[in-house]
């Protein structure tokens, strides 16, 4: 005959097992009708929808164009007018028309009339005129500063494709990273499930022997306790799974009551002898394929120079030493060469354009200017130093930039090692761990060991698996942010108040 608390006991394990089943099974038929995603579809969805490639992507148009107006001050300049004058009020028109009313009748051809109705008369007191004109203009010295125009934009181009290149590498990281956590995430609720299951195995196990007289309620108390410590590790399990889900769908601009399916494998199954074999030096040395359905295959390029934030500190710094050259040479003048073609039409009163091109009247000028400064109030001498400071300014963010990028590279490569040393520790423990366990179950049901002693298997299985999980993608994250190396920004932290 069961005892009251063995029944209050199995009717509280039969009341959370309902509990937590019901969201478990809720979720394996939505995740049975879910959509599969790879990790190599997951980066290709967010390379489409990600706004700091959108942004990325704009600066670089941005610096297209600001390119292409650079160049543009280097080659002619050509521009169409047209123009339709009427006059309300023109002194011609009153001269003639005062000439013409004081004259006197002659009766001869050589009078006033005749100077009212001469071609020139005409034109000047015309009402309307017509103008179709086309202006040309071409810089033939500039003391430099097209020359500054050009490299600033150059650099500007240079920075905005490195930008680019290192939003990709970053969006690449920040969804792999959301990749493996959810995956991950799955993992840690499967082990937390499993351990729940262990303890309820367990549990029925001890009940079953008080309920004989063999174990003392004690047992059976300190079961019910250890499962019931399991209960809360499996629904926060299953609370960061969900919020890593929520995270990977937000970095996909996925609806958040999307479906996924994972099928990119966390390879935590990697022995210690196989992660020895992924050493520094070998990934270095090699191309390697760092991510699972092989989005890339890739060799390292761990060269100081060559990381994308050196090369825009370069390009900063050559820009400003084409501005400084131009400010030195600002009071060298500017030629340019401009030309101005124009043709005027007189149409007659009641028409709005002469009947013909023959009755347009060229107008055609050729001018060749130059331009110098006389005197500038001290703007010249101001222009220079101010490119001076812009220049030490670059050099030094040059020099900063090249440290914090060595910075960098070392704690990536350190941060590599130390993954990979992590992970070669831990990747024999889960195995060790569950053999260990299976043989504490034993133990405890011939009666040969103690109730701690199987707890204490438990817990050592179930730390043994969450940290070859964590293990596990820690390095698949370190590899990747190894290989993209590169591109990246810099990580480092603020060290001694620089930026």
């Amino acid at each position: 005959m069961s005892s009251p608390l063995t029944r209050s006991i199995v009717r509280l394990s039969r009341s959370l097992i309902l509990l937590l089943a019901l969201p478990t099974l809720a979720l394996a038929q939505a995740r049975s009708a879910a959509t599969p995603l790879t990790l190599t579809d997951a980066l290709r969805l967010a390379q489409t929808g990600a706004e700091a490639l959108r942004i990325a992507e704009a600066g670089v148009l941005r610096a297209e164009g600001q390119q292409a107006q650079a160049r543009s001050q280097y080659l002619p300049q050509m521009n169409g007018s047209f123009a339709y004058q009427r006059a309300i009020q023109n002194q011609f028109q009153a001269i003639t028309k005062r000439l013409s009313s004081n004259e006197p009748d002659t009766g001869s051809s050589g009078g006033g009339g005749d100077f009212t109705d001469s071609p020139i008369a005409r034109i000047f007191a015309a009402p309307n005129t017509a103008i179709i004109g086309v202006t040309f203009s071409q810089n033939l010295f500039t003391a430099g500063r097209l020359a500054a125009s050009k490299a600033l934009a150059e650099a500007g181009r240079r920075g905005a494709d490195l930008t680019l290149s290192g939003a990709r590498a970053q969006i690449v990281v920040d969804v792999a990273q959301a990749y493996y956590d959810a995956v991950a995430s799955d993992r840690i609720v499967q082990i937390a499930e499993s351990t729940l299951a262990q303890t309820e195995r367990a549990l029925a196990q001890v009940s079953l022997q008080k309920s004989v007289g063999s174990l003392a309620e004690f047992d059976q108390l300190r079961a019910a306790v250890a499962r019931d410590n399991t209960v809360p590790v499996v629904l926060q399990a299953r609370t960061t799974r969900e919020l890593a889900y929520l995270r990977l769908k937000q970095l996909l601009s996925l609806p958040g009551n999307t479906e996924l399916a994972l099928t990119t494998p966390l390879r935590d199954t990697v022995s210690a002898a196989e992660a020895q074999a992924m050493s520094l030096a070998t990934v270095l040395s090699s191309r390697t394929r760092l991510v699972g359905d092989s989005v890339i295959d890739t060799r390292p390029d761990t060269t100081l120079g060559m990381r994308a934030p050196v090369r825009q500190a370069q390009a900063a710094v050559e820009a400003s030493e084409a501005a400084l050259r131009a400010a030195r040479w600002e009071r060298l003048p500017s030629l340019q060469l401009t030309s101005n073609y124009q043709r005027f039409g007189y149409p007659p009163e009641g028409t709005f354009l002469p009947n013909s091109m023959g009755l347009f009247f060229p107008n055609w000028n050729v001018t060749f200017g130059m331009s110098f400064p006389l005197f500038t109030g001290g703007r010249i001498g101001g222009d220079r130093r101010v490119a001076q400071a812009n220049l030490i300014e670059a050099q030094q963010r040059l020099q900063q930039t090249r440290e914090l990028a060595d910075l960098d590279l070392r704690s990536t490569l350190a941060q590599y090692e130390q993954a990979l040393a992590g992970y070669a520790a831990v990747a024999g423990a889960a195995e060790q761990a569950h053999r260990a366990y299976a043989i504490a179950e034993v133990r405890y049901a011939e009666r040969i060991s103690t109730a701690l002693e199987l707890a204490e298997s438990r817990t050592q299985l179930q730390q043994a698996r969450l940290n070859r999980v964590n293990a596990a993608k820690t390095l698949e994250v370190a590899r990747l942010r190894l290989a993209l190396i590169r591109d990246l920004p810099l990580a480092a932290p603020n060290i001694g108040g620089r930026d």
